[in-house]
């Protein structure tokens, strides 16, 4: 068995509301083990909503649509799946009760309009919504070909049906829950396509299912599994973990929610070392970081608000060093060995510098204990927030590299 969501309501396609019904709804499903393969946005027509269900039926056996199920003149889900199933849509009289009743307990008179959400396609389940006005129901395909759950589009009672009502109904139908277990490998500073290249094999599997989400300078690893029981859904996903992390090694930096400040201010703090900052890039986004992850103690020195000339001044390098780009790679190395503290790790991120094949280019250096370092170029820069939230990934990783005395870099891959 498997389903797919229909989300009802043109202010959804227009962008004035964010639809954030979906993403509990298919949390919920997840967490029953009901995998969910489809998920439609349709706007509030009558021809364009009866077409979307009559597609989720073909394909799904559980179709569960969220909004349409107010008393105005375009809530038009309950004809539109009563048209699918094939049914007539009926008024009910217990249903007109039970709305004139919600009023009552809200110390208002229920008005002629709302009368229309006494409708019900023909043979529907009613689902009492004990939550709000509008009636929910559950109407059988009269072809076999599924059912639909139609619920409020109203988020407070979404969730309310769904624990209530919906959920218990679906492990019912469904011969009973089926566990799952998720477990995500955070990795940065090798892409998207090149995780792709190395795992490529794992992500075909049935189950578990190994997917890809890309984010600014990471990518995580996600393996899903789904088993009669939690204990088999982990035992699944074991061995697979295992065969990621041979492929991937030091690119995996964490795991569920970890994120890399947190990581490399972990790493520091266990090796007692401290970290000099200067960063001429992000305006201080990497010190907010290590501070924001509780790291604060961790910084020697924290430089970012001084231009690349400046820092050449300030630390003290040769007065003939390079400013013109046409070796980025050493001056970055050269300003990160000068804001090392003793003992511990330097960090330079500097640029844009001008002329040469690095015009225009940002270059990373890491120098740490036993004169370990990492020198290369980075990118372009732009100035963008995305950049930023690059530079800021790629720089602590390099750290979180060198500490680890793993000095691949992403060229390597």
């Amino acid at each position: 068995m498997h389903a797919e969501l229909v989300m009802i309501g043109t202010e959804l396609l227009l962008g004035e509301i964010v639809d954030t019904n979906a993403t509990k709804l298919a949390k919920m499903l997840r967490e029953i083990g009901l995998d969910l393969y489809y998920k439609t946005t349709v706007g509030d027509n009558l021809a364009r909503i009866t077409a979307v269900l009559n597609l989720a039926l073909d394909r799904s056996e559980v179709v569960i649509t969220s909004g349409g199920l107010g008393p105005t003149v375009d809530d038009m889900t309950r004809q539109a799946v009563a048209d699918a199933t094939g049914r007539a849509l009926v008024y009910s009289t217990d249903l007109e009760a039970q709305i004139a009743e919600r009023f009552r307990s809200f110390g208002r008179e229920m008005k002629e309009n709302n009368k229309r959400q006494a409708y019900i396609p023909a043979g529907a389940l009613p689902l009492p919504n004990l939550a709000g006005t509008a009636p929910c129901f559950l109407s059988e395909d009269v072809a076999g070909r599924g059912f639909i759950i139609s619920l409020p589009g109203v988020p407070r009672e979404l969730e309310h049906m769904m624990h209530s009502t919906v959920v218990p109904l679906l492990i019912e139908r469904m011969g009973g829950a089926k566990a799952m277990a998720v477990r995500v490998l955070r990795t940065c500073a090798v892409g998207e396509s090149n995780v792709d290249r190395l795992i490529g094999d794992l992500m075909t599997m049935a189950n578990p299912t190994v997917g890809l989400a890309a984010h600014a300078g990471q990518t995580d690893v996600r393996i899903t599994a789904k088993a009669d029981s939690q204990a088999e859904a982990e035992a699944l996903v074991a061995p697979v973990e295992a065969d990621l992390r041979a492929r991937l090694g030091v690119a995996i930096y964490g795991v569920e929610q970890e994120t890399v400040p947190e990581v490399v201010g972990r790493l520091l703090t266990e090796r007692g070392l401290k970290l000099g900052l200067l960063d001429t890039l992000t305006g201080g986004e990497i010190a907010a970081d290590l501070t924001g992850a509780g790291c604060a103690e961790r910084l020697a020195t924290n430089l970012h608000s001084l231009t690349v000339a400046e820092a050449v001044e300030q630390l003290g390098l040769p007065a003939a060093t390079s400013l013109d780009g046409a070796d980025g790679k050493s001056l970055a190395a050269s300003l990160a060995a000068a804001v090392a503290p003793p003992g511990g790790v330097g960090l330079a991120l500097i640029g844009p510098l001008v002329g040469g094949e690095a015009d225009n280019m940002t270059f990373i250096a890491v120098h740490g204990p036993e004169d370990l370092h990492m020198a290369e170029m980075a990118r372009g820069y732009s100035g963008t927030t995305y950049v930023h939230r690059w530079l800021v990934i790629q720089s602590l990783d390099r750290v979180r590299r060198v500490v680890l005395k793993q000095l691949e870099s992403a060229a390597d891959w």
